[in-house]
Formats: C-alpha cells, structure tokens, sequence
C-alpha cells in the first residue's frame, strides 16, 4: 500500500498533479484511489465528470472520489440529536443550528476526512490512494488530527458527560453503533495506526506542489517546515507551470533551488491550454512521469536524534528545513519539548536519556536545529 498526498498553498496544481499521478499508477496496474479531501472540491470540474461521495470509476484502475465530512458526520449526527438537544435544553439553549454547530465543528471535519483517509488504505481494496490536500490550514489539521484526536479521547474519558457529544460523530465514523467509552482501547489504537502511515516514509509520499514566483516559494518552503515539525518529510518538489523566459521566474527558481538543497525537482511546463478531462491530464501524466515510476520515493534521515556530547551533555537535533527563527518558541517541560513554528505547535516527548537534564542552549545550523542538555 502506498499514499501519496499533494500538498502546497490554495491555485498552485495540487488537483491537476494529484490527477496525473494518480492516472500515471493505474496505467501501471496499480488499483488507484484518487481522493479530493479539500472543502471546496473541483476534482469532478477538472477531470470533466461528475464525482461524488462514494467511489466513482472513472478509468481502468482507477477510482474517484470526494470526501465530504459533513455528510459522514451528519450520517452519525442523527443518532445522538434527540440527546444533543435535551442537554442543550437543560442549559437554555436548543435551536437546532447550534446543535448542528456544536456536533460539526471543523476540528472534528478535518478528524472525519483523516479517518476516511484510514479507512482507504486500511480495507485493502486499493495499491494506492492519491490525496489531493486543502491549502495550508486545512492540511495542518489534518497532519495533527492524529494527535489532537488522542488529546480528545483523553478528555472524554475524564469529562465524558461534557464532551461524549462532541467526540461521538469521529468515534462512530469508526465504530458503529458502539457505545463511545467501550470504543476508546480500540480507537486509539486506530489513531496511532493512521499516525503511523502519515509518519512512514515507505507507505506514505509528501509531495510540495509550488510555482516558480518568490513568493510562491516562500510560501511552500514554510508549509514543508510544518511537514518535518509533524514528522511528515517532504521526498520531492513539483514546480508547476514553468516559463524559461520569465524574469520573476528565473528569480523564484533560483531560490527555490536553494531551498530545495537537494529533494528531486520535477519541473513542469507552463501549458499552452487548460488542462480539463481526462485525454489532457493522460497527456501530462506521460510527460511526467515518462521516465520515472510515479510511486518512486527516497528514504530520509531521521528527523530525530539523540547525540552524546561532553561533559555529560546530550544533543537533541531535529531535521527543520527552511526554519524561520523569528517564527521560534520553544519551551521544555514536564517531560516534553514544545516546539512553535508561526501558528502550529507540537508537544515532542523527549527521549528517557534527557527527560530529567535541563536544556542549556539551542543553536540551529543547515537544516538542524540542535538543542543542549546538560
């Protein structure tokens, strides 16, 4: 089983790529899923066909769909409303709108994308699922989703009364018609599983999609920062829509050359005409992937290390590419090394070796950012 997710920021490709890619695996007989998990889908308007919720066959080998998490949490919302609204009765509130937004927040929509995701590789009717990403917010949820969802297991079995109707929808989406604290062994342990796809470099393929204009760049490169904070590494760099000729451009690929240092480029032309339906993006599949294997995938370093220094000192290095100090916080406690990148935070539990040592000074070099323990 393989996973390959396109991800970058909002017009870039992704769809168009993810497309191709898919399309490129079905030719070589890979039984391909081809997944839009964005909230704004245009997966059926680029392909030129209607595509819906459930799996539409749109090619030999190749399957479509677009996941809608409202509609898989509204299948499982109907059985608790009559409960919903009761409590929300009992504390002077029940419109059936606010019921609706408390059962639907988006925390528990990018959950529910994240568990069809699971179910796809996890029932073995497919070789590959291609996953067409949101844009950077949404795609951030989705690479925490595993965590965040084990913190909200955790306080539903402290506080069940308060949150069970909260958590109910993702819990059942996996689980039907289980009560929720029965299911909570059962559900972690799923959790971790799509936690370890999403981290295993050899079922799972992170793909930046950018154009070649600096800002563009820039923009990727950070989201790909987010990736390595998540233990997501990125293994390649489509640039789509390249003109030779173009000033801006020449400038936007040289830097982005920088800030590759390395990870496979694959360039793609600027195209002359829209690339809708099927007969194009066929085309463009064979242009890229003419002479490499759609599925083919480097084995990073690992993102973590632990390194004896002196005088009883231990360095803790992480793999950071393109890290932006001044969007740094990084504060150690209780065991664990809270790291803060602009707007995405993670709790890293440290290793045995320093939990009890005090960190003494960080220092980031290349693509490393190395912090001291003593």
């Amino acid at each position: 089983m393989r996973i390959v997710t396109y991800f970058g920021k909002g017009g870039v490709g992704k769809t168009t790529l993810s497309v191709a890619t898919a399309l490129a695996c079905a030719a070589r007989g890979h039984k391909t899923l081809l997944m839009s998990v964005t909230a704004g889908h245009n997966l059926g308007d680029v392909i030129g066909t209607s595509i819906g919720h459930a799996p539409t066959s749109i090619a030999p080998n190749l399957d479509a769909r677009e996941v809608s998490a409202m509609m898989e949490m509204r299948a499982q919302w109907s059985q608790v409303q009559d409960y919903v609204a009761t409590i929300l009765r009992g504390i002077g509130t029940g419109k059936s709108a606010y019921v609706q937004e408390v059962v639907l927040f988006p925390a528990l929509e990018e959950l529910t994308t994240m568990t069809e995701i699971w179910r796809a590789i996890s029932e073995g009717s497919y070789d590959v699922v291609v996953v067409d990403t949101p844009p950077t917010a949404g795609m951030m949820t989705l690479l925490a989703g595993p965590e965040g969802l084990k913190w909200l297991l955790s306080s539903v079995e402290t506080w069940y009364r308060r949150l069970s109707l909260l958590a109910t929808p993702v819990m059942q989406a996996l689980f039907p018609s289980r009560n929720p604290m029965d299911m909570l062994p059962e559900v972690s342990k799923r959790v971790s599983e799509m936690r370890a796809a999403l981290v295993n470099p050899e079922v799972t393929s992170h793909r930046l999609v950018t154009q070649p204009e600096p800002l563009a760049v820039t923009d990727g490169f950070r989201l790909a920062t987010y990736h390595y904070l998540y233990e997501c590494p990125v293994d390649r760099v489509f640039v789509n829509r390249v003109n030779a000729q173009s000033p801006v451009q020449k400038e936007g690929m040289a830097l982005l050359k920088r800030k590759a240092d390395g990870l496979p480029v694959i360039e793609i032309p600027e195209q002359a005409e829209a690339l809708i339906g099927l007969s194009a993006l066929t085309t463009l599949a064979e242009q890229i992937f003419k002479t490499q294997d759609p599925l083919e995938h480097s084995a990073p370093a690992p993102l973590m290390t632990l390194e004896p220094g002196s005088d009883g000192q231990s360095a803790l290095k992480l793999k950071l590419p393109n890290l932006e100090l001044e969007r740094l916080d990084l504060v150690t406690r209780a065991g664990e090394l809270v790291l803060e990148i602009g707007h995405f935070k993670r709790n890293i539990a440290l290793p045995p070796e320093v939990r009890s040592k005090e960190a003494v000074g960080a220092d980031y070099s290349g693509d490393t950012l190395t912090i001291t323990f003593a």
